[in-house]
C-alpha cells in the first residue's frame, strides 16, 4: 500500500503527490536558472521532473489532476502522439539504427516529456511569473559571463574564449545559441515588465532588459536580430499595451545592432555574400537532395549528419546540420514527420492564442504575450538555424512552451 502521506519540515503535512509536484516545480526553477550554463542541469532536472511526475501519478488524490484528460487538450496530444509515432516508424527505414533510437528516447521523447508535464505546472498560480523571475535571475550570471569574456577574452565560469568567434558567446559556444536565448528571455521578461505593478520592479527589469539587448546586438547574430524583430511586430500588432515597450525595445536593439556593425566593420553580416549564408545554402540543397532521395519517412530520425556527406554539393566537407530546422526534420523523417512537426507547433500556439483570446484585461495576459512572442522567434529562426537539435536550445522551447500552454489554459479558467 502506497504511503500518501509525509510530514514536513513546518509540521503540517503533505500528500504524496504534493509531495512530487513540489519536486517538479524545484526542478523546473533550478533547470531554468542552470540551462544557459549547464546541459548536464537538462538531465538532472529531467530526472527531477519524471520523478515527481511518478509521484503524482501514484497518488489517488492528484493522480486525475491533469490537464491532458481534459478534452479541449486531445487535439494537442494527438499532434504530440502522431508526431512521436513518425519518428519511430523513420527508425525502421533507417541505416543508421542505432543513431535513430538513440535520437528518439534520449532526445524527441525526453523533450516532449519536458513538454507534457510543464503544462500542469503552468497552470498553477504564481508558476509563471517565478519562472520569469528565475530566468531574469539567472540572465545577471549570462550578462557577468559575456561582458567578462568581452574584457578579459576568456568567460569567468566556463572559461569560453573570445577569440575563438570575435563575438560574444558568454556561456554557450558560439554567438548564435546565445543570440536565441537572449531574445527569447527579453520578450519574455517584457511581458513581466508589464504585468508587475510596482515601479521599482519594472525600473530593475528595464535596466536588465536594455543590458540583454547590448549583448543580443554584440553576438552579431543577424538571424536572431531577425526574428526578434518579428516577434516584436507581432507584439505590437496584437498587443495594445505592449505596443510601446515594444518599440521602445525595437529601437534600442537596431541602435546597438548598428553600432557594433559599424564599430567592428562586420558588413558581411548583412551580406548575402557571406561565407555563412553561403555554407547554408549547401546545407539547404544537401537537405532537398535527401528528401527527393526518401520523401516519405525520410532517412531516420537523428541521422541528418550521418548521411550529410553521402549528399554533399559543396562548403565544409565535414558531418554537419542543416541550418534549417524543417528542412532537416524532411530530410530525417519525410514530409509525413514535417507534417506532424507543423501540426504539433500549430496546436501548440493554437492552444496560447485561445488563453490570450480569453484572458483579455488581464494582467497574466501580459505576461503569456511576452512568452508567447519568445517562442515565436524561436521557431522564426529555426529556418535558418539549429534550435531544434541543439540541446540547451530545445529544452529551453519545449519547457517555455508547456508553462504557456499551462499559463494559457490558467488565465482563461481565471476569465472564465
Amino acid at each position: 500500500m502506497v504511503c500518501r502521506r509525509q510530514t514536513h519540515a513546518g509540521g503540517g503535512v503533505k500528500t504524496l503527490g504534493q509531495l512530487g509536484r513540489t519536486v517538479q516545480l524545484d526542478s523546473l526553477y533550478v533547470l531554468l536558472f542552470l540551462l544557459p550554463f549547464s546541459k548536464a542541469a537538462i538531465e538532472l532536472a529531467f530526472g527531477g521532473f519524471f520523478i515527481g511526475w511518478l509521484m503524482e501519478r501514484a497518488d489517488a488524490t492528484t493522480r486525475r489532476q491533469t490537464l491532458w484528460l481534459q478534452p479541449s487538450f486531445r487535439p494537442l496530444l494527438a499532434a504530440v502522439v502522431a508526431f512521436l509515432g513518425v519518428c519511430a516508424l523513420s527508425i525502421a527505414v533507417s541505416r543508421h539504427p542505432h543513431e535513430s533510437v538513440r535520437g528518439f528516447v534520449g532526445k524527441w521523447l525526453e523533450y516532449l516529456l519536458f513538454f507534457i508535464i510543464v503544462v500542469d505546472l503552468g497552470r498553477l498560480d504564481g508558476v509563471g511569473r517565478r519562472s520569469a523571475a528565475v530566468m531574469a535571475g539567472g540572465s545577471l550570471f549570462v550578462i557577468v559571463e559575456a561582458v567578462w569574456q568581452e574584457l578579459f577574452g576568456r568567460g569567468l565560469f566556463l572559461g569560453h574564449q573570445w577569440m575563438v568567434y570575435d563575438r560574444m558567446t558568454g556561456p554557450y559556444e558560439n554567438p548564435i545559441d546565445l543570440a536565441t536565448y537572449l531574445m527569447v528571455i527579453i520578450l519574455f521578461l517584457l511581458g513581466l515588465a508589464a504585468a508587475v505593478p510596482r515601479r521599482r520592479v519594472r525600473a530593475a527589469l528595464w535596466v536588465l532588459m536594455v543590458a540583454l539587448l547590448l549583448c543580443l546586438g554584440r553576438t552579431l547574430a543577424f538571424g536572431a536580430w531577425l526574428s526578434f524583430g518579428a516577434a516584436l511586430a507581432w507584439l505590437i500588432w496584437r498587443e495594445p499595451a505592449l505596443r510601446r515597450p515594444a518599440l521602445v525595445t525595437g529601437v534600442v536593439i537596431l541602435f546597438a545592432a548598428g553600432f557594433f556593425v559599424l564599430r567592428r566593420g562586420y558588413w558581411t553580416v548583412l551580406s548575402l555574400s557571406d561565407v555563412g549564408t553561403k555554407d547554408r545554402v549547401f546545407m539547404w540543397q544537401d537537405a532537398l537532395r535527401m528528401i527527393q532521395d526518401q520523401p516519405i519517412l525520410g532517412h531516420g530520425i537523428n541521422t541528418f549528419m550521418a548521411n550529410y556527406l553521402q549528399y554533399w554539393v559543396g562548403g565544409e566537407q565535414q558531418p554537419r546540420y542543416a541550418h534549417n530546422c524543417y528542412l532537416q526534420m524532411a530530410a530525417e523523417t519525410g514530409l509525413v514527420g514535417l507534417a506532424a512537426f507543423l501540426w504539433l507547433l500549430w496546436r501548440v500556439f493554437a492552444k496560447i492564442g485561445r488563453g490570450l483570446q480569453a484572458a483579455r484585461g488581464s494582467g497574466d495576459r501580459l505576461l503569456l504575450a511576452g512568452l508567447a512572442a519568445g517562442l515565436l522567434a524561436f521557431v522564426i529562426q529555426a529556418g535558418y538555424d539549429t534550435n531544434f537539435y541543439a540541446m540547451r536550445q530545445v529544452a529551453l522551447f519545449w519547457v517555455l512552451a508547456g508553462l504557456a500552454v499551462g499559463q494559457s489554459s490558467r488565465v482563461a479558467r481565471a476569465d472564465a
